[in-house]
């Protein structure tokens, strides 16, 4: 008698939909020239990019850490607890939106406080 166990095919389905679900696979991203554009909506709201780094910096003695990710659509300033990726690497990062300031529903500093980051396919 053959018996099928429906942990063969519960396991593989819960770790694909927690994966899903904690951001570690690399779907739902927004291009950056949309986030930019919807930037005075989204203040505060969690948001996910995909691009390459083309520039990073860290303040001394203060500890804080930048870097800007780029896509054909625009480009974003991300903050870093962490250390700084790469110059040329291809990441998508999640994190929470900022604006310095919105004039005349203008967003004018647009950050991303990054949450989690993964490397991705350039």
């Amino acid at each position: 008698m053959n018996v099928r166990k429906p942990g063969i095919v519960l396991v593989p389905i819960t770790v694909i939909l927690l994966s899903i679900g904690c951001g570690l696979v690399p779907f739902g991203t927004q291009p950056i020239g949309e986030v930019r554009q919807a930037a005075p909506s989204l203040e505060g709201r969690t948001v996910k990019v995909k691009g390459k780094v083309v520039d990073s910096n860290q303040i001394p003695f203060v500890g804080t850490r930048f870097y800007k990710i780029q896509d054909a659509t625009g480009e974003l300033w991300v903050t870093t607890k962490d250390p700084l990726p790469a110059v040329g690497e291809a990441l998508i990062v999640t994190g929470e939106l900022h604006n310095a300031a919105v004039l005349g529903g203008t967003s004018m500093g647009i950050q991303i406080q990054e949450r989690s980051r993964l490397k991705a396919r350039p």
